[in-house]
């Protein structure tokens, strides 16, 4: 995209973008684990009225997680996983800890880059099976990951549509329990300076042995 081509006079345009991370390949206790497919993409907003500003800008199914994960043969007893969603703002470039990357700006502003909290975020599946399923979170700095199937020590078995499912299944036998929708939502009101910022969403499934 040629961000140069983009008129949008007072308003803050963001872009966030999405990569999907890989469980490790060398499993211990899996024979393998997966996000399908293995994509990037970007979400863009653009806030160029002061409704938008106001009532922010909400996208239903930004992202959609797939997840895989394949026992051994014979099975072991000890295989399951967590899922986690993390942020990034290239902080070598001398971002702000708790800002996003500035890619430009546009005048002089008064006010401050935009802050990371203004992103929340929201995971969905149809069994709930995410601790936190339906119910908006936020990051406050580069490198804070939220846990959306998180490590308790305790299998819990696909099938059985209860909370934080993590045992062998995959999402083409167990969709109900293995597909994630992540829906984003950004308010920004009137605080920053208007720009072209950027944030990387990374998405990570590991098996925990």
């Amino acid at each position: 995209m040629n961000y140069n081509n983009i008129k949008i006079g007072k308003g803050l345009l963001i872009i966030i973008c999405l990569i999907w991370i890989l469980g490790a390949k060398a499993q211990i206790v899996c024979a393998d684990v997966e996000i399908v497919p293995n994509t990037s993409e970007h979400v863009d907003y653009v806030f160029d009225s002061f409704s938008k500003y106001i009532a922010g800008i909400t996208y239903h199914g930004s992202a959609k997680v797939n997840v895989k994960v394949d026992d051994q043969a014979p099975p072991n007893p000890d295989c399951k996983w967590m899922l986690t969603m993390s942020v990034e703002n290239n902080p070598s470039s001398g971002t702000g800890a708790n800002q996003w990357e500035i890619l430009s700006t546009y005048g002089a502003g008064s006010s401050s880059p935009a802050k990371i909290d203004i992103l929340k975020v929201r995971v969905t599946n149809i069994c709930n099976t995410s601790p936190i399923d339906g119910i908006y979170q936020n990051f406050t700095q580069t490198g804070d990951f939220i846990e959306i199937i998180e490590n308790t020590g305790i299998r819990v078995n696909a099938g059985s549509c209860q909370k934080n499912v993590n045992g062998p299944g995959n999402y083409l036998i167990n969709y109900d329990e293995f597909h994630f929708q992540i829906d984003f939502r950004i308010v920004p009101n009137f605080g920053f300076d208007p720009g072209v910022y950027q944030l990387q969403v990374k998405f990570a499934l590991v098996e925990v042995p």
